[in-house]
């Protein structure tokens, strides 16, 4: 479709995109990205993308061989693959970026990330690489960070730069791994975003895997948290409007739509939008028209702890040390995909349900993980008790876990990690 041709959008049409997306639930799946960071291992410097054995081009070369695909070029650039296994891409800072393909249950996922993991580590071993542990990079300043050759971050890279003073440090410095869920209906909507919300302080204490940088302790247990609130605010954290009564679908299409556009898509390739409202853009016509390419570009700029395109995409975790990985798919399926779990859940997290609150219980997680607060409450305690509604999801629903002991394994092996006790909390006192 050429750029006089695009469809006109409005309100209606992209309240339909989402409707478009409901789901029944025999048919729910579950999807995730996983970023790696990646040092030259005799070095410890950050890779560049070319010009060295230990490189970010080398690296998707080199996985590429080892699991076919097609290759994704900018000029010519090498800057991803896309295959049946699912899609590499590249991060502002050559952070190496799988996301799998959805899959009906943990089971399944798990293997896929088997795979993926094996890969990045025989490419590893060939190339020299390492790959970081932390989901912040604990020792490399700042400015010999190499930047990617992506037309996307030379466009995000001056507009997020000019709106949050850590907001380099998140593109460049940071890794996470971010989760999928399908919903049924508005209701459903509604109530797995808002759990994922208000989990959002429990997740980010749970999974704290980023207290370094620079060569020193930065006095936060989850650093990557507390970048992201010096990011840009007109895109990060949560909008008061999620913590509304009223909250659904249509005041969330409302708020994305008075957010400000960084990019749209043109003939010629990407191009600043000006960062007005897409609700602007929206009134232009002819050559100057944005369609639903623009629409889904502009979601994928959206980047809330919990965001929405045709699923529900979650992102309040570190990344993690392989044996835990699969604890955060575990975790938030074992919720959002168990009605009883999700309605506790819901029901667990009303001390911080107030945008007021929830921002303290996000700022107590990011500095002490497990020893903050939410809303007066433990976090720990908290913690400990939606492991327990998790797993006990798990166990109610066999279809999503694929195996429940299997499926539940990584997040207990985390609990234990961190000091908590899920069986200590009975089914139905969570």
């Amino acid at each position: 479709m050429t750029e006089g041709h695009r469809q006109q959008l409005t309100r209606e049409l992209l309240l339909g995109y989402f409707e478009e997306a409901f789901t029944p639930r025999s048919a729910w799946q579950i999807g995730m990205e996983f970023e790696a960071m990646g040092v030259d291992a005799a070095t410890g410097v950050r890779i560049p993308y070319d010009g060295s054995k230990a490189s970010v081009r080398s690296c998707l070369k080199h996985y590429l061989g080892l699991r076919g695909g097609d290759p994704a070029y900018e000029g010519e650039n090498l800057i991803g693959i896309d295959s049946t296994w699912g899609a590499i891409t590249l991060e502002p800072g050559g952070q190496v970026e799988w996301s799998s393909r959805p899959q009906a249950d943990l089971v399944l996922l798990a293997e896929q990330l088997d795979a993926h993991l094996r890969a990045l580590d025989t490419t590893a071993d060939a190339l020299g690489i390492r790959w970081l542990g932390d989901a912040m990079d604990p020792d490399t300043a700042i400015d010999d960070v190499p930047w990617m050759p992506k037309a996307r971050y030379k466009i995000l890279r001056p507009y997020l730069g000019s709106r949050g003073r850590l907001a380099h440090r998140m593109m460049t410095q940071t890794a996470s791994i971010q989760c999928a869920f399908d919903f049924e209906d508005p209701g459903d909507w509604r109530r797995k975003f808002r759990a994922a919300a208000l989990l959002a302080p429990v997740a980010v204490a749970l999974f704290a895997n980023s207290s370094r940088a620079d060569g020193g302790e930065t006095g936060y247990r989850s650093y990557r948290e507390a970048i992201w609130r010096e990011t840009d605010p007109d895109r990060c954290g949560l909008p008061s409007v999620v913590f509304d009564p009223g909250f659904g679908i249509e005041a969330w299409l409302e708020w994305v739509l008075d957010t400000p556009a960084i990019f749209l898509h043109r003939v010629r390739g990407l191009v600043p939008a000006g960062g007005v409202p897409f609700r602007t853009l929206m009134e232009r016509t002819g050559c100057k028209s944005v369609g639903l390419e623009d629409w889904e570009l502009h979601l994928s700029a959206i980047f809330t702890e919990v965001r929405s395109y045709s699923y529900i995409e979650v992102r309040s975790a570190d990344m993690q040390h392989t044996p835990t990985i699969m604890a955060v798919p575990a975790l938030y399926t074992g919720i959002l995909y168990d009605p009883q779990s999700l309605g506790e859940a819901l029901e667990l997290c009303v001390g911080h349900d107030r945008h007021e609150t929830w921002s303290e219980a996000m700022d107590s997680a990011a500095r002490l993980a497990l020893d903050g607060s939410a809303g007066g409450r433990s976090i720990r305690e908290l913690a400990e008790r939606v492991v327990a509604l998790a797993l006990h999801g798990l166990e109610r629903n066999p279809a999503h876990a694929g195996d429940a002991e299997s499926a539940g394994r990584p997040l207990l092996a985390l609990a234990e990690h961190r000091g908590l006790d899920p069986g200590a909390v009975p089914e139905g006192r969570s």
